[in-house]
């Protein structure tokens, strides 16, 4: 069980890494599937409605009303709230500060999401029976060294998933060690703590009901036959916490669509899904261009000492297969099992902290110099592609890197895509637009980032740039790089030193704030792991 002594280093975690992913946060506003999240934040806040004008996807049809509404969710778009607000306030004083410090109301949710993922990570391995500067250690990897660190810069809903799904598996396993004889007290708040955190892994996306009956076959598993009674109370006390987000999620597809029952994703569902099980499970785990192993390299690590986590703690090992694998399976029939446009394989994020739970074991037993330096280098690793998936908002390399393609190995026919054309010139994430991202070489993220990294640090136009550009190993020739002019370094205090630089004055306020409370996070943070044995 969680102690005080614990509780105490969540907080340090906490305030650190979310003043971390703060400062590090990005200038872009929400594009794509988080700009539908966004602006229902922005209509509740302002409006206390929950349509939009933003026709997203852009085939999406009409709801309740002939009005336009965001597919996903109403979880994705209640955290972003507060920084609506904050936007809202910041309209108020004066417009023209939208465009330097919007940006950081856009962001407010997820850097605050990854701040409390990676406590919850440090909350968990402590659980497992993981000692505290071990646990401490492997919070710090998470937050710097995988994907968390991108996409906890991002509006879009992946962090919250990572988030909410590792609250639950975290509470699924504490309530499956709980003990016969524990105490009435313990068992109520655990259960309401396990209702809350599958009421809001459901409103963060729906795909997650396999997860959350995944893990109540775990509970079910492990209490049935001697605990019964106990398992009758922790159903009763989920109940209370989690109805009423299940009643919430219910009413907003009732309120959006006219039905309880429908999600937004109907038209969509023959079209993306009935992929190749093989090819999305190969994609993600084993691609030359998106494996999760190249995004998140502590993984590796991970992967090496699972047999040794699940032979100290075997609940861990039912655990992982109940509620990992069922998402993951599901996930990989989509067609666009990537998870494009996105950095590294978008569809995997979710899963990324409860995968990375074993590295704690080869960070417990890393004595020897070779280990040691086995641990450094991989971290090292991870944080480099981090730095470069942080830099650049996704888009940028990967719009160039299709119309490359399409310039260099040809137009590709889309008639027969399962994603409809529909006249555009492009199929968005369809594999005829994104293969070369997923498999060729020449087209690899990681490096096409340092590449464009490069040359927008050196001031390159479009033709200079291409002297060293990734496709150079394999061809000679001349691209147009119309896309070349939309890329730029992506970090929110450019707006006030490059773009409006009237409010440079503000920015630098801001940006000493966020400091100081990294400072302070940090600070609390180094005192605790050098106090602790």
């Amino acid at each position: 069980m969680t102690t005080r002594r614990d509780a105490g280093w969540a907080l340090a975690i906490f305030i650190a890494v979310s003043a971390f992913y703060l400062v590090t946060s990005s200038r872009e506003p929400a594009w794509g599937d988080a700009r539908g999240m966004w602006e229902v934040a922005m209509r509740i806040s302002s409006d206390g409605a929950i349509d939009i004008k933003t026709r997203w996807p852009d085939d999406i049809p009409k709801g309740r009303n002939g009005k336009y509404y965001g597919i996903a969710p109403i979880g994705p778009s209640l955290v972003h709230v507060p920084g609506a607000l904050i936007a809202h306030a910041i309209h108020e004083v004066d417009p023209k500060w939208d465009g330097p410090l919007r940006p950081l109301a856009v962001h407010l949710a997820p850097s605050l999401l990854g701040g409390l993922a990676c406590a919850l990570f440090f909350l968990l391995l402590r659980d497992l029976g993981i000692r505290i500067r071990v646990a401490s250690a492997c919070a710090a990897i998470m937050a710097v060294a995988t994907t968390t660190w991108v996409y906890a810069r991002m509006p879009y809903s992946e962090i919250l998933q990572l988030t909410t799904f590792l609250g639950w598996f975290r509470a699924v396993l504490r309530v499956s060690a709980l003990p016969a004889d524990i105490e009435a007290r313990v068992v109520r708040r655990e259960g309401l703590w396990l209702g809350a955190w599958a009421g809001f892994l459901l409103n963060a996306k729906y795909v997650f009901a396999s997860a959350i009956l995944g893990g109540a076959v775990v509970i079910a598993w492990t209490l049935w036959k001697q605990r019964r009674q106990q398992l009758v109370r922790l159903i009763g006390w989920a109940a209370v916490t989690g109805g009423p987000l299940l009643i919430l999620a219910l009413a907003y597809n009732y309120l959006r669509w006219g039905r309880v029952t429908a999600t937004g994703y109907e038209p969509y569902l023959d079209a993306y899904f009935g992929g190749s099980l093989f090819d999305g499970a190969w994609g993600m785990l084993a691609s030359p261009n998106k494996s999760a192993f190249l995004y998140s390299p502590p993984l590796v690590l991970a992967a090496i000492s699972l047999p040794r986590a699940v032979r100290a703690v075997p609940r861990l090992g039912f655990a992982l297969v109940a509620m990992v694998l069922p998402v993951f399976l599901i996930y990989s029939t989509y067609r666009s099992w990537s998870g494009d446009y996105a950095w590294g394989p978008r569809f995997f994020v979710w899963a990324v902290p409860v995968v990375l739970i074993p590295l704690a074991w080869f960070v417990d037993s890393a004595v020897t110099r070779l280990r040691k330096a086995i641990l450094v280098g991989v971290v090292a690793l991870g944080f480099v592609v981090q730095v470069l998936g942080s830099s650049l908002y996704w888009d940028h390399f990967i719009r160039i890197a299709i119309e490359v393609k399409n310039q260099w190995l040809g137009n590709p026919n889309r008639a027969g895509s399962y994603i409809a054309e529909r006249g555009r010139g492009h199929c968005d994430s369809c594999f005829e637009d994104t293969y070369e991202l997923l498999w060729t070489p020449a087209f690899h993220p990681i490096r096409g980032h340092w590449w464009l990294l490069k040359s927008l640090a050196r001031g390159d136009t479009a033709a200079s740039a291409q002297r060293d550009a990734p496709w150079r190993h394999y061809t000679k020739l001349p691209m147009k790089l119309e896309r070349y002019a939309w890329a730029r370094i992506d970090w929110w205090g450019l707006l006030w030193l490059e773009d409006a630089k009237y409010a440079r004055k503000q920015g630098v306020i801001v940006l000493v704030g966020l400091l100081a409370m990294l400072a302070f996070g940090i600070w609390r943070w180094l005192c605790l792991h050098r106090a602790a044995t």
